[in-house]
């Protein structure tokens, strides 16, 4: 899902208010994120959408959000989160 999502999708998330996720939804999918070694890759991106327990729709909602504030980036067509612990 995420590796689709950030090379296919990305201008569209960015356009998508980010209102439409809560704090909660943003904390769950950056913990799962940072679990799985602070990179989404084609490897992990379904285990990593369950570890969050967020819907595809709700998880892209907080990818745009984290691309938008700076949170994460894209690397090699990874998403590739830019908090605490891992930068």
């Amino acid at each position: 899902m995420f590796r689709s999502l950030t090379i296919s999708t990305v201008a569209v998330l960015l356009a998508l208010p980010a209102a439409a996720q809560t704090a909660a939804q943003a904390d769950a999918l950056i913990a799962a994120i940072a679990s799985a070694g602070c990179e989404v890759r084609e490897d992990n991106n379904a285990a990593i959408l369950t570890a969050s327990g967020l819907s595809e729709n709700d998880a892209a909602a907080v990818v745009a959000a984290l691309l938008g504030d700076g949170r994460a980036t894209l690397e090699g067509g990874n998403l590739r989160l830019k908090t605490a612990g891992c930068e």
